[in-house]
């Protein structure tokens, strides 16, 4: 059996290239993480009325997330119970049934099995439906309407399990009293490279924008020369929280014609969040922010937009990014087209920076491949040691760039993989 904890090195701070190589480790952690942690799945606004549901991933296990008929959200294995067929192969809607198209047995909204063809000519009756309903995620909770799902029955809750990062969350959430809404449609594209390079990457590594993405400089979309602002600590910091999960906090100004389009609107958010948030949250209003929620949930508001996105497991090498957008209902329309126009051209499946990041992610596996590389670990000791606790701020906190948040991710993969299932909390 493989020692995960070889595989980070607490001590060191380095991280073995099998944790994004190996079909092992792979396999491994598909129950030890992705089984274990809450897991986003819908936003609360794209379920509005009752019967209204969307598919999508927990790790790989494909499901249906819908508003049943008293209200309750419900998260269902998209699986037949008869063959395993997927049952749902739509990506979102509004039904009263799901219907297995291979051979046609039916469940309500409710996970029930209520229809099955030939019932009594085949069955003789003697099929007991009530024991044949859709498999349910046992536990759905969820914060500022995002939705989360856990297979953990005995998990603590979502609102301990966010623990520091919900300080952090509110302050982009919870500044308007309308919250926020999805848009309609959901981006979704390949990428080669680990789910986990994206997700740590979003939790802590501001270090790669200045080489990775310098020719983004040159058109104006980040100051030249410089991917974090002049506020060192108290606007500018990276978060390392106790539950792996991480946040940028960067006072980057936007590009003078955004600044000109949103400044009206900003400055009513503005006076809103001082009624809404403590005054150390309301002082961070109006900054870009990239954070993850461990394991693969990430959100970055950046030039105008909030994108919501999940990190797809689809393999040691392959990944899925499935991304959202979202504008607060109070936005006037040019605002919200900003949003939509903004996110279209820079983070997502044609956006100038995601292209930068799905090219080094992809070559990223493919070097660490072979049998001699992965020999030698990777170094993640950027900022190690020199952290600090911020009475106003939760979470250990230092100025871009730093991977102290980064590491944090790999801190608590360690954990999980190497809990064993009696002991878990």
């Amino acid at each position: 059996m493989t020692n995960w904890s070889s595989l980070v090195d607490l001590e060191r701070k380095t991280v073995s290239p099998r944790v994004f190589t190996d079909p092992e480790v792979y396999r491994a952690e598909q129950e030890q993480v992705f089984g274990h942690c809450w897991l986003y799945v819908a936003h609360e606004t794209q379920l509005a009325q009752p019967g209204d549901f969307v598919t999508n991933w927990m790790g790989e296990e494909p499901v249906i997330v819908s508003r049943d008929l008293v209200g309750h959200v419900r998260v269902f294995v998209n699986s037949c119970r008869h063959r395993g067929m997927r049952v749902c192969r739509v990506d979102e809607g509004n039904t009263r049934t799901f219907q297995c198209p291979y051979h046609g047995w039916t469940y309500d909204v409710q996970g029930r099995l209520v229809g099955v063809p030939q019932y009594q000519e085949s069955y003789y009756g003697e099929l007991r439906k009530e024991e044949w309903g859709l498999l349910e995620v046992p536990r759905v909770e969820s914060y500022r309407g995002m939705i989360f799902a856990s297979f953990d029955a005995g998990i603590e809750s979502l609102d301990a399990y966010l623990g520091e990062m919900k300080w952090y969350l509110d302050v982009l959430l919870n500044r308007t009293a309308g919250g926020w809404r999805v848009l309609p449609g959901t981006h979704k594209w390949e990428l080669r490279g680990n789910w986990k390079l994206g997700a740590e990457q979003f939790g802590g590594d501001n270090y790669h924008a200045a080489a990775a993405h310098e020719r983004r400089g040159r058109l104006g979309l980040i100051p030249p020369g410089k991917t974090s602002g002049d506020q060192p600590w108290v606007r500018d910091f990276e978060v390392r929280t106790d539950k792996g999960h991480g946040w940028i906090n960067l006072a980057i100004p936007d590009p003078p014609e955004i600044a000109e389009m949103v400044q009206a609107y900003q400055a009513a958010v503005q006076a809103q969040a001082r009624q809404r948030l403590r005054a150390a949250q309301s002082e961070l209003v109006g900054c870009v922010y990239v954070g993850t929620i461990f394991p693969n949930f990430s959100l970055i508001s950046f030039a105008g937009f909030l994108s919501f996105r999940l990190w797809q497991p689809r393999g040691p090498g392959p990944m899925e990014v499935w991304s959202w957008a979202l504008i607060e209902p109070e936005a006037p329309p040019a605002v919200a087209e900003l949003a939509r126009k903004m996110q279209i051209l820079t983070f997502s499946p044609s956006g100038i920076f995601e292209q930068d990041d799905g090219d080094m992610w992809g070559e990223c596996v493919e070097t660490m491949g072979g049998f001699y590389r992965r020999r030698f670990p990777l170094n993640y000791q950027m900022g190690a040691g020199h952290g600090r606790q911020d009475p106003e701020k939760p979470g250990l906190i230092h100025p871009p760039p730093t991977e102290i948040g980064v590491f944090g991710f790999y801190e608590r993969w360690r954990a999980l993989m190497n809990e064993s299932r009696e002991g878990r909390r």
